[in-house]
């Protein structure tokens, strides 16, 4: 079959990268950080509201959605080591490339 991309299937499609860690989604709460990657492969941390983490549940942080140039990391807020990243298609790609630089 040839390769095609998702949009052929979805129009508007966005694909994206998900990296569970720990003991995945164990916990009710999660603690979301934002950080947003430049052309120049730079990850920043996006401010959040006013100093405070932003504290969503567990059913909305399975139905997250990174933008192309996004990570979202997901920490669980009374299990420690567990949580998510989703990592938007442009993330993936700009830090990849980033390293490929000092491989060589």
């Amino acid at each position: 079959m040839p390769a095609t991309n998702a949009s052929a299937f979805r129009p508007g499609a966005n694909s994206f990268l998900v990296h569970v860690f720990g003991r995945g989604l164990q916990d009710e709460h999660y603690v979301v950080e934002r950080y947003r990657t430049g052309i120049d492969g730079d990850i920043r941390r996006l401010p959040g509201g006013k100093g405070h983490p932003l504290t969503l549940s567990l059913a909305t942080v399975r139905e997250l959605r990174p933008a192309r140039n996004e990570i979202l990391i997901c920490k669980g807020e009374k299990t420690a080591d567990s949580g998510v990243q989703y990592w938007g298609s442009s993330a993936i790609w700009g830090h990849m490339l980033e390293r490929s630089r000092f491989l060589r």
